[in-house]
């Protein structure tokens, strides 16, 4: 089954992030981004132990090898994805498998890779990417309807913006990616 909400981890933002992870329902995804922390492995390790421990789904962002190690699915910026799809094959059965998707162009390639869900962003404006261009509920409402498999709004999302993006009835749509909204 897979999750209604995703925590994108952030120390900048959430320094917090381990207390957030104990307080995380059961079931609740958790993508590990932090791609410049100093001690990225330990880190990851680290909310590994958390995530096991208290039933959360985690993916490690746009590291294969990490995500091997601790036996988690992996998460694709679009940026990213063509360097690693290529090691979707050797991911466990069980592993959350995402893709991060900005337009229709992304959607096209994401056809061509076996993945579990696929985050669309940015719905609306985000503190992550200050300067993008957003899609709006009815644009991002398109692009999840024309997706090949269930979608995340990401990007300024929270429970009251998945309700405005749940108004345009949304195709496909499983729930939301997040950093703020899981601030305590």
């Amino acid at each position: 089954m897979l999750p209604t909400r995703i925590f994108m981890t952030d120390r900048h933002r959430l320094p917090n992030w381990q207390e957030v992870l104990t307080v995380l329902p059961e079931g609740t995804g958790v993508i590990f981004r932090d791609y410049d922390a100093p001690d990225r492995k330990k880190m990851a390790e680290l909310i590994a132990d958390i995530c096991v421990a208290r039933g959360l789904i985690l993916s490690i962002a746009g590291d294969p090898e990490l995500a091997l190690g601790l036996n988690a699915g992996l998460h694709m910026p679009e940026n990213l994805a063509p360097s690693l799809f290529r090691h979707l094959s050797r991911l466990p059965m069980n592993a959350f498998v995402t893709l991060s998707v900005h337009n229709m162009r992304g959607l096209i390639s994401a056809e061509q890779l076996s993945v579990d869900a696929i985050l669309i962003s940015p719905v609306f404006a985000t503190k992550s990417h200050p300067d993008a261009p957003t899609l709006g509920p009815v644009r991002f409402a398109s692009l999840a309807k024309n997706s090949p498999c269930p979608v995340y709004a990401l990007g300024g999302m929270s429970e009251a913006q998945l309700k405005r993006v749940n108004s345009i009835h949304t195709r496909n749509l499983l729930g939301y990616a997040a950093i703020d909204a899981f601030a305590i």
